[in-house]
């Protein structure tokens, strides 16, 4: 039952999991944010090691994740919000 009649109002009684668009944005999400970690974590190892072209590399990939993932749950609120208005 996706809707109950309660005080003369309708609920919406779908959960987060319901939803499993909003799930994936969210988990596409954080996995680029732990991705972006572990770039920093090779950009800083790298630089130490002397190895500039691999820290870029690393550092570039940390960026473009890290971008992604605020992309992702940018993406996410919006259709949150989409659903609490409708």
């Amino acid at each position: 039952m996706l809707g109950q009649s309660l005080g003369g109002t309708f609920v919406d009684e779908r959960l987060a999991s319901d939803r499993p668009a909003s799930e994936a944005i969210a988990t596409t999400g954080l996995f680029l944010n732990i991705a972006s970690v572990i770039a920093v974590a090779v950009s800083v190892a790298s630089w130490g090691a002397s190895d500039a072209v691999i820290a870029a590399v690393a550092g570039v990939t940390a960026v473009l994740a890290f971008v992604g993932s605020l992309v992702c749950f940018g993406k996410q609120a919006e259709d949150r919000e989409a659903q609490q208005v409708a």
